[in-house]
C-alpha cells in the first residue's frame, strides 16, 4: 500500500475539516493507498513547516496576508513535483492557477464527487511519476533536482547524505528513513541502515556485496532476505 502525504492549507476551519472528511471517505474505501494529512490555517503556517515529502497540497486562494496563488508560487520555487489543487469560492479566481502547474480545483463547499474527480486525476499522475520520481534536495549552492533514473544508490554517515548519480556525486543533510519515503518506489531498496539502492544500477550480487560501478556495498545480514527477494521480484 502506498501512503500519500497531503496538507490542506486554509483559513476556514469549517471547509479544512469538510474537506479533510471527504478525503477520508475516498481513501477508506482504497486498498491500495493510505493518505497522512496535515492541516494549515495560514500560509506562512505552511512555509514554516514545509518540507519536500508532501504528495498533494489543497490550496485555498482566498486568504490573508498571502493567499494560495501567491503560496504556490512560493512552492514551485523550490519543488515542481508536488501536485497542486486550488479550492475556491469562484471557478474564475483559479484560472490563475495554471500558471503554476495546479493539477486543477474545486468549488467550495466542496462536494465528494467532484473531490473524487480531482482525486482520480492526482492518482493517475502520481502513478505516472513513481517511475521516475523527482528528488529535490537542498545543497550548498541551493536546491537540485534529480529524477530517480539518475540515482545509482545512496549513502548516510551521520546526518549527511550522499547520492550517487549519473550527473555526480551531491550531498545534502536528512535522514535516509525520510529520503526512502520521497522516492518511495520498488525500485529503491535498503540493504542497510546506511544505503539505499537503485536496482536498476545493481551490476552484481557477490555473496553479501552489491556492485555498482565497480564499488562493492556490503548487504546487512538482518536485510539480506529482505534486498534479495526484492531484488528477485523486480526482474520477475
Amino acid at each position: 500500500m502506498r501512503n500519500i502525504k497531503v496538507a490542506i492549507i486554509d483559513d476556514k476551519v469549517l471547509d479544512s475539516d469538510r474537506l479533510l472528511n471527504l478525503l477520508n471517505n475516498y481513501f477508506d474505501n482504497s486498498q491500495d493507498y493510505s493518505i497522512q494529512t496535515k492541516v494549515f490555517a495560514t500560509a506562512f503556517q505552511f512555509l514554516d513547516e514545509f518540507s519536500n515529502n508532501y504528495d498533494l497540497l489543497f490550496l485555498d486562494i482566498n486568504m490573508p496576508q498571502m493567499n494560495g496563488l501567491e503560496l504556490a508560487n512560493k512552492i514551485r520555487e523550490i519543488n515542481n513535483n508536488i501536485a497542486l489543487i486550488f479550492v475556491t469560492n469562484y471557478a474564475s479566481l483559479a484560472i490563475d492557477g495554471y500558471g503554476v502547474d495546479a493539477l486543477g480545483f474545486i468549488v467550495k463547499p466542496v462536494k465528494q464527487i467532484e473531490l473524487n474527480k480531482v482525486v482520480d486525476k492526482f492518482l493517475k499522475r502520481f502513478e505516472e511519476n513513481i517511475a521516475d520520481r523527482k528528488l529535490v534536495i537542498k545543497i550548498k549552492s541551493g536546491y537540485q533536482t534529480l529524477y530517480l533514473s539518475q540515482i545509482k544508490y545512496i549513502e548516510v554517515n551521520v546526518h549527511d547524505i550522499f547520492i550517487y548519480t549519473t550527473q555526480g556525486t551531491f550531498k545534502t543533510r536528512g535522514t535516509l528513513k525520510l529520503i526512502e519515503k520521497e522516492l518511495s518506489s520498488p525500485k529503491i531498496e535498503k540493504c542497510s541502515n546506511c544505503f539505499l539502492i537503485n536496482l536498476d544500477y545493481v551490476e552484481s550480487i557477490m555473496k553479501d556485496d552489491i556492485i555498482i560501478d565497480g564499488k562493492r556495498i556490503k548487504i546487512a545480514r538482518n536485510r539480506k532476505k529482505d534486498f534479495l527477494d526484492a531484488f528477485v521480484n523486480y526482474y520477475k
